[in-house]
């Protein structure tokens, strides 16, 4: 049997499209890997929802809450009914022990989300010194 096999049958869950799987500001309940769907990350900002990421088979999320022990950040919604395996806090550690490779993919994916934060920060650097010029 594969390793996601595997790991679906002890922490696998299937989620209809529409489930709010968690929102921003609450405890971490644990992390998530998307095995086959599509869930979208997002922000809301007063009435608004700004889209971070959408992400689909083989993702994670909600490993940064987990990790660091503060609040979500942002909103998870599935977006089409989705196999999403749920790891529970006190389960990541034997699971980051018995599997680098989940590890590595960890590791990798914050260092692109870190590359893309600092995409944004230097976007809206350079547009609001584009503002101050029209100003003066």
């Amino acid at each position: 049997m594969k390793e996601k096999e595997v790991l679906f049958k002890k922490f696998g869950h299937t989620f209809p499209a529409g489930t709010l799987l968690f929102k921003e500001d609450e405890a971490c309940s644990g992390m998530f890997m998307i095995i086959k769907g599509q869930v979208r990350l997002f922000k809301k900002i007063a009435q608004d929802e700004l889209t971070i990421d959408v992400l689909r088979d083989g993702d994670f999320f909600g490993e940064m809450a987990c990790l660091i022990n503060q609040p979500r950040t942002v909103n998870a919604l599935v977006e089409e009914e989705s196999q999403i395996l749920f790891i529970q806090p006190q389960f990541l550690d034997t699971l980051f022990r018995e599997s680098p490779e989940i590890c590595f993919k960890i590791i990798t994916n914050l260092a692109h989300r870190l590359k893309r934060v600092y995409e944004i920060m230097e976007k809206l650097v350079l547009e609001n010194a584009e503002l101050k010029k029209e100003r003066e």
